[in-house]
């Protein structure tokens, strides 16, 4: 652990809706995933874990989220933020 910072286990990062495909099965539920550019297309989809997006970045697609999903969206001062809290980062294209 980071100096009172708590660690996540581990960030995902997701930047296009394919690339669910190749991490959709090694998310856990104690995980934390990033939507950001094209992924946040997949914010209404089910996804494991702890889901985060770019509020930017739905902005400039005029994406809107379901009510039911529960999804935080984050600035990019956020986005660094957990970016250091995450022991690990995994970048998904």
């Amino acid at each position: 652990m980071r100096r009172g910072v708590e660690l996540l286990m581990m960030l995902h990062t997701i930047n296009k809706p394919k690339a669910l495909l190749s991490c959709n099965e090694l998310i856990k539920d104690s995980d934390s995933v990033l939507l950001l550019e094209d992924g946040v297309y997949l914010a209404n989809e089910p996804i494991p874990g702890i889901v985060y997006a770019l509020k930017r970045d739905l902005q400039a697609r005029g994406f809107k989220i379901l009510k039911r999903r529960k999804i935080k969206l984050i600035d990019y001062k956020e986005f660094v933020e957990l970016s250091c809290r995450a022991d690990k980062v995994c970048a998904w294209f």
